[in-house]
């Protein structure tokens, strides 16, 4: 999924999902997962507390009452009941286990082990072998990260050599490019505990070093935010060198993404912080950057702290930044107006349908706000996350496909790009149409295009016609682009180069190899200039033609 997100780093206790979120609130958080998915049961018997109790012949029975201590704390949540409810209702292992473990990640970013570990001690001989396997040639499943990453997380003092740990990191970042709803959120959560072990520092800094410094990298996101889950003291150092000289606007807003999260809690001396301050403030002003560079930079002003805030956003605000003003003031780039009325959409359609009794629940309502209207985004992130993987993702997706097509009738591209930040986790594929058209069009602004084709790219459709015409009209599209044939001659590379990418990512999500050759054999000899347009799509489609047959995931 495209996007996201820390040295000194401890994340205040405070954050968007809510006030004082300890122990207790993780607890209420992991309840409500379990109450959720029941309430939502794809098998209406399911639903009730008497009829869950019976076990559908999936787990022993027990008396009703004992599912309402289940889900009210009347006793402790642990791995085994979890995986009850996921047995019971029938839904993929690790599903439920997932969304607690962002709700978990979401303040405690540094932890190598599953929030929920197995009781027993990790098996070595299990470890080993499942070690060797992510070092060979041989498939893995989300599970197998899981456990892989569980283990050594159970492991502190595990040997594995440097290289060994970035050939893992290396693989399971690019598995996760690839990844969708639960494979996705499990190898994530893997690579964060495997970014938290106290002997893979080091190597995560180089890795992150590594890709900003390369223009034609496919993603900078999920190896940058790697950082944030590790102690290793290079982490800053990489992050401020990108900030001084950002590789591209992909780069630079990967870095104040990741940078954005690392400095919550962590004491950085004065000088540091100023000049953090004055180069996001650089950023903010620079009219060539796009708006997503801009929305990070605000995110980082509005951080590191309050003195001075007030004063950029008033600056912003009469040089027409209104929405990077926005957010420095009030943490939002749309108005409490228009995220009242989607939360309320969502909240009548659900109010209307079989999830009713779960419609008010106060943690569904934190984690919509947090979706919806934070522009930090780690933060929402781990929210988009735990509500991708809800039943509620479904009818979320609808009313933001409304609200995208709405803003873009008004031209209003600051709430589009908020809706298809959604989508690109929660799209339906009865929406493709409204995306292939914004993503096709010369007259859409290159980073909205780019976030369409995102959104195209992870949603999944069935084969057919309509499949096949959707992805040959990208591939010409593409072609077009690298031709320079986007609609306005003057066009930064930069800007068609973020176009490129989300284009491309629909073929390559898609599994469209032969599209993607086509488009390869047909570029020009290469030549010097590794910025000019054909030698970015040379880069672009060469990362996704190279992608082992044992990595690509089954759809």
């Amino acid at each position: 999924m495209p996007c996201p997100s820390h040295v000194a780093q401890v994340r205040p206790a405070r954050n968007s999902f809510g006030a004082g979120r300890g122990r207790d609130v993780l607890s209420e958080e992991m309840q409500w997962v379990l109450r959720n998915a029941r309430l939502h049961a794809a098998d209406p018997a399911l639903r009730s507390a008497a009829g869950f109790a019976q076990g559908a012949g999936r787990a022993e029975p027990v008396h009703r009452a004992q599912v309402g201590r289940w889900e009210s704390g009347g006793v402790e949540v642990t791995r085994a009941l979890v995986r009850r409810y996921e047995s019971v209702l029938d839904l993929p292992e690790g599903l439920l286990l997932s969304a607690i473990d962002f709700f978990s990640r979401s303040r405690h970013p540094v932890r190598s082990a599953a929030t929920l570990p197995p009781r027993t001690p990790p098996d070595v001989d299990a470890t080993l072998a499942l070690l060797e396997r992510a070092l060979g040639h041989e498939p893995m499943t989300g599970l197998d990260w899981d456990r892989l990453s569980d283990n050594l997380g159970r492991m502190p003092h595990a040997m594995v050599r440097a290289a060994d740990w970035e050939q893992v990191f290396g693989r399971l970042l690019q598995e996760l490019s690839l990844g969708l709803h639960l494979d996705y959120a499990q190898r994530a959560e893997a690579l964060a505990r495997l970014a938290g072990h106290p002997r893979s520092g080091a190597v995560v800094a180089a890795l992150a070093a590594d890709v900003v410094g390369r223009p034609d990298a496919q993603f900078y996101n999920d190896t940058l935010s790697l950082l944030q889950f590790t102690r290793d003291p290079q982490a800053l150092a990489v992050l401020f060198g990108q900030l001084r000289e950002p590789t591209n606007p992909s780069s630079l807003r990967a870095c104040l993404i990741v940078l954005t999260t690392l400095v919550r809690g962590a004491r950085l001396d004065p000088e540091t912080r100023l000049e953090a301050v004055r180069l996001a403030v650089r950023h903010l002003r620079d009219p060539d950057q796009p708006y997503l560079v801009h929305r990070g930079a605000a995110n980082l002003v509005r951080t590191l702290g309050p003195a001075g805030s007030n004063r950029v956003a008033t600056v912003l605000t009469a040089e027409d930044r209104r929405a990077a003003a926005s957010i420095i003031r009030d943490g939002r780039a749309i108005t409490a107006q228009a995220i009242r009325e989607a939360s309320q959409r969502i909240r009548s359609v659900l109010e209307t349908g079989e999830g009713r009794a779960a419609a008010g629940e106060p943690i569904l309502g934190e984690l919509l706000q947090t979706a919806l209207g934070e522009t930090n985004e780690e933060d929402r992130s781990n929210a988009l996350c735990i509500l991708m993987l809800s039943p509620q993702a479904s009818i979320i997706g609808t009313v933001h496909a409304a609200a995208f097509a709405e803003a873009m009738a008004r031209h209003d591209h600051v709430a589009a790009h908020e809706s298809a930040t959604v989508l690109t986790w929660m799209g339906q594929v009865e929406d493709l149409d409204l995306f292939e058209r914004v993503a096709l069009s010369p007259a859409t602004p290159p980073t909205v295009a780019m976030e369409a084709g995102y959104v195209v790219g992870n949603t999944l459709e069935g084969r057919g016609r309509r499949r096949d015409e959707r992805e040959v009209a990208f591939a010409r599209r593409i072609a077009e682009v690298v031709a320079g044939g986007a609609h306005d001659p003057e066009l930064q590379a930069e800007l068609q180069a973020e176009l490129l990418r989300g284009l491309v990512y629909v073929l390559g999500m898609r599994g469209r190899r032969d599209l993607l050759t086509a488009l390869r054999d047909a570029l020009p000899a290469p030549g010097p200039d590794p910025r000019a347009m054909p030698e970015i799509a040379r880069g672009v489609l060469g990362w996704w033609l190279a992608v082992p047959e044992h990595l690509r995931p089954e759809r």
